[in-house]
């Protein structure tokens, strides 16, 4: 079932430039993996060198922590990726 995934303009050059990404997975964690598998630059931009997420996930506009990645989605669903901000 493919699953929207709507890319920051910050993760728009590692993707060819598309806004929007539809991906194949059941959970918020295999969407995630097939984004990677169809443009590998991002893993760099939305993990840091450890593997730990670096950027924002949102469903359907709630904040999802990685502890929540094995959350199932539904073809209606929307995943959003933002850059983190860090600052103060």
């Amino acid at each position: 079932m493919p699953v929207k995934i709507k890319l920051n303009q910050i993760f728009q050059p590692f993707s060819g430039n598309q806004e929007i990404v539809e991906v194949k997975g059941s959970t918020i964690k295999e969407c995630l993996d097939e984004l990677i598998v169809l443009f590998p630059a991002l893993r760099n931009v939305i993990f840091d060198a450890e593997g730990n997420l670096s950027a924002l996930v949102l469903l359907n506009d709630e904040t999802i922590l990685p502890s929540d990645f094995s959350r199932p989605v539904k073809s209606q669903n929307e995943l959003a990726l933002l850059p983190l901000i860090y600052g103060g």
